[in-house]
């Protein structure tokens, strides 16, 4: 029995140390496990807020792609767009609330050399008289910003700007012109950028195509080329209206553009260097593509993603198994050797008691480390006592969340008091059933760490607490706030929302206009009506839906629309006018537009029809066209009637005249010379007028005849400004004359003299007292004939119409004459295969400028 017992002794020291290396491996694989786990989720927690940032960005930018594209719809759909069309157009959208960071909408127009003076006068008349063209160098063609809204300062300055000369900008435009498509520029400083300090930009470009279609071929879609709907972006203002930077962001990213993260393509920071916190746990690279334009993002990890990480406790995981080991070895060593010491001698015995207590504390120290362990975790954890509630624990992220108050011993209805009944209750059934509780998405509306009240959302779970008796004695609850994914589904059914109501506002504003709107789809059936159907067919909008167009139009009037509404159905845009049938036989005359509407394929899958009853427009069209015949007759009639008095009338002044010259010289004999010149001054004016009379009867019934002959045209001009040098010098304007000796050409010498001398009666007329200068150049086988004279001038607004009948830019009252002599003129230019301009300013004079061919025109 003696010999047996060293042997029980030594299995009993080894039983220590097998506990402390079963532990030990434990604890190493415990903290392997631990360290892939959590390096795992901190890896798809980063990969998460790099998705969610990528996404917040596509999704803006794919909306203002979308807003874009709406605008260029209602340019393709006007046949002209107004500045207050448009200007209420981009209010509507109310840009600032709606979507920070776009500095506005505008419209870039495509104008040719030929048609930049005109245009600039168009758009000056139209309401911005300070509009100009810049870069002045000429080109062939300007694609000048004529639409820019809001119209804040920002803008004002750069309305007229012709992006076209910047290389950056004219790449995107002709990128989008090209495929049709939208198209983003590179990095770019915006015309916009009056401040001192600018930030990088750029800009998001829709083309426009006459027909509202985009051409299917290049040739095709340059060819019909309006112009531009596009937005400028200032990428600061942009990126922090999507984020609405946060103090302490989880992640922070740069924005680079190209394929390349380069600092000179640097659009946007979302932490400035000094405040960057570096070096990050997470970095990674994205590439995306916008509007077909390449971008780098990179992101890396902030101080307050890494404070949430799992991976830097993988340390203390591994350091708390190892003092679990340790206190598992300690302990079983301490009860091995307090069995062989009992059994000797009672001091080893007290010597074993104090040991053990020395390894509770221990115990009592890690459990305390523990506590630390709870207190730094990510989530909110409290710990409630009795069925009071009162507090025994909260970490570190509950007192931060709820503005560090006091907590310890205190109810929880009396350190949350705006806590609500429902909210307190489910605390109370965890604690009365035993029962763990769930709660997913919980709107929690307290006063937090600002002390003021705010709504945020939880993800919670109650779980009761029990006492080694098995009695439930508190409840822990876990929170992790959803607070953001909460509010952007939110926003997305908000979304849908307004979509809803978007549509019911369209049926709203579409019963009210006076013609009728309606989608048709492939298989020829209403999908969309308006109020309007009702008075032309009998029936309701909602007894029309689902109904094919010949039940609704009936036989008859089917059979007058069915070719156009196939050729709508097969992709092509139908405007027309024609008769229309009613099914109860009223006749009427329409207005048809039928646009087809394409999926994201390009197929068609039906068309928008509007209709207007023009019926008493053309009624009305007809009663004026029939006016202008009689009136027309009677300016014919009545001018050779005028005409065949005058010439027997004038024989006689001439005998007159003849007679007072014979005679000797006396004041009666001057009366009567004098009468005899004024009367003979009358005749031909009244001669002149007759004759501008016959020739818009002649003009009107296309009885205009021209005859060519060989003609000198530097003589003509010569001839004319000799016969008109009088009249100038009794107004006091000296006539001047520049031509070559001689410049010979074809055409009708008549109606060329007509034209000189209208041009030069009517500089005499306006620019009296004033020099006058007649100039005649040959260039490229025509003929350019100017008159300039420095009197009153012509205001822009008035020089598009003065080549009209009967039109003037002045009062009648202060200068005679019907107002037929340009519009006479520039019928004789036309008719030679020429043409007329002028270019004026008020108080400046004028200058016209004719130019025709040196030989007859091609019939």
């Amino acid at each position: 029995m003696n010999v047996a017992l060293p042997s029980i002794s030594r299995r009993s020291t080894l039983a220590p140390f097998a506990v402390l290396g079963f532990c030990l491996v434990l604890t190493a694989a415990s903290t392997v496990l631990f360290r892939a786990t959590a390096r795992a989720r901190d890896s798809a927690r980063f990969d998460n807020l790099v998705r969610m940032t990528e996404e917040r960005i596509i999704g803006h930018l794919d909306s203002d792609v979308t807003l874009l594209r709406g605008a260029a719809g209602f340019f393709a759909a006007s046949q002209e767009v107004t500045p207050e069309e448009f200007h209420l157009y981009v209010e509507r959208l109310d840009l600032k609330r709606h979507d920070p960071g776009v500095q506005g909408i505008g419209f870039t127009r495509r104008i040719p050399r030929a048609d930049k003076d005109a245009w600039v006068a168009r758009i000056q008349a139209g309401g911005q008289p300070t509009f100009r063209l810049w870069p002045e160098e000429p080109r062939e063609e300007y694609h000048a910003i004529v639409y820019l809204e809001p119209r804040d300062a920002r803008n004002q300055a750069a309305l007229g700007y012709d992006m076209f000369t910047e290389p950056t900008r004219r790449e995107a435009m002709e990128r989008a012109w090209r495929s049709g498509s939208p198209a983003l520029s590179g990095r770019v400083i915006l015309q916009q950028e009056i401040d001192p300090l600018k930030q990088a930009g750029f800009l998001l470009y829709v083309p426009v195509y006459l027909g509202g279609k985009v051409p299917p071929t290049e040739a095709e879609r340059l060819a019909t080329l309006e112009g531009f709907v596009y937005s400028p972006f200032r990428a600061g203002d942009l990126f922090n209206g999507i984020f609405q930077k946060e103090p302490l962001p989880r992640v922070a990213f740069r924005v680079f553009d190209g394929t390349a993260a380069r600092p000179e393509h640097l659009l946007y920071d979302s932490m400035p260097q000094a405040e960057r916190f570096d070096p990050p746990a997470f970095t990674t690279t994205l590439a995306m593509e916008v509007a077909g334009r390449p971008w780098t993002l990179t992101f890396a990890s902030q101080a307050r993603f890494e404070q949430t990480l799992l991976l830097p406790w993988v340390p203390a995981v591994g350091v708390v198994g190892v003092l679990l080991s340790l206190m598992a070895y300690a302990v079983a060593w301490f009860q091995v050797s307090a069995r062989q010491r009992a059994e000797s001698d009672e001091a080893e015995r007290a010597q074993l008691l104090a040991r053990e207590q020395a390894a509770h504390a221990r115990a009592e120290a890690q459990r305390t480390y523990l506590h630390e362990l709870f207190m730094q975790a990510p989530a909110l954890i409290i710990i409630l006592r009795g069925p009071q509630h009162v507090f025994e624990f909260a970490n570190a992220a509950y007192q931060e969340a709820v503005g560090h108050r006091e907590l310890d011993g205190k109810p929880l209805q009396e350190v949350v008091p705006d806590i609500s009944p429902e909210f307190l209750s489910v605390f109370d059934d965890t604690y009365r059933t035993g029962e763990p509780r769930f709660g997913q998405e919980v709107r929690v509306p307290i006063a937090y760490a600002n002390e003021q009240p705010e709504e945020k959302y939880w993800n919670l779970v109650w779980q009761p607490r029990r006492n080694p008796q098995g009695t439930v004695d508190g409840v822990l609850m876990f929170a992790f706030e959803v607070t953001e994914q909460v509010r952007a589904r939110q926003e997305a059914e908000t979304s849908r929302e307004e979509a809803r109501r978007s549509a019911a506002r369209l049926q709203t504003i579409t019963d009210t206009l006076p013609a009728l709107v309606a989608y048709v789809d492939q298989e020829e059936r209403y999908r969309f009506a308006n109020q309007a159907y009702e008075p032309w067919f009998g029936l309701k909008p909602e007894q029309i839906l689902g109904r094919k167009l010949v039940e609704v139009l009936g036989e008859p009037g089917y059979s007058q629309v069915k070719d156009n509404v196939h050729r709508a159905l097969a992709g092509e845009t139908i405007r027309y006018e024609s008769h229309f049938t009613q099914p109860d036989g009223r006749k009427l005359f329409i207005q048809s537009n039928s646009i087809p509407d394409r999926d994201a394929q390009g197929r068609v899958r039906g068309y928008v029809g509007l209709i207007l009853d023009i019926t008493e427009r053309k009624r009305a069209e007809e009663a004026v066209r029939n006016a202008v015949r009689l009136r027309d007759e009677f300016l014919s009639v009545a001018s050779h009637e005028l005409k065949t008095p005058l010439t027997p009338l004038s024989l006689k002044l001439q005998s007159l005249a003849r007679e007072a010259e014979a005679e000797p010289d006396s004041p009666f004999v001057r009366k009567v010379r004098s009468h005899v010149e004024a009367g003979r001054k009358q005749i031909k004016r009244l001669s002149d007028l007759i004759g501008d009379l016959l020739d818009v009867s002649r003009i009107t019934s296309g009885q205009l005849k021209l005859r060519s002959e060989p003609v000198d045209f530097a003589a003509v001009a010569r001839d004319v400004v000799s016969r008109l040098e009088p009249e100038a010098t009794r107004v006091e304007s000296p006539l001047t004359v520049e031509a070559p000796e001689s410049l010979v050409g074809n055409s009708d010498r008549m109606r060329l003299e007509q034209v000189v001398e209208n041009l030069l009666t009517n500089a005499i007329k306006y620019g009296a007292g004033k020099p006058i200068h007649v100039r005649l150049v040959a260039q490229a086988e025509r003929v350019v004939l100017t008159v300039k004279d420095e009197g009153i001038g012509i205001a822009p607004e008035h020089q598009g119409r003065i080549f009209e009948r009967f039109e003037r830019a002045v009062s009648e009252r202060n200068y005679g004459g019907l107002g037929l002599g340009l519009y006479i003129t520039r019928t004789i230019l036309e008719s030679l295969g020429g043409t007329i301009r002028v270019q004026s300013e008020p108080g400046q004079g004028a200058l016209f400028t004719a130019e025709f061919p040196l030989g007859p025109s091609a019939p």
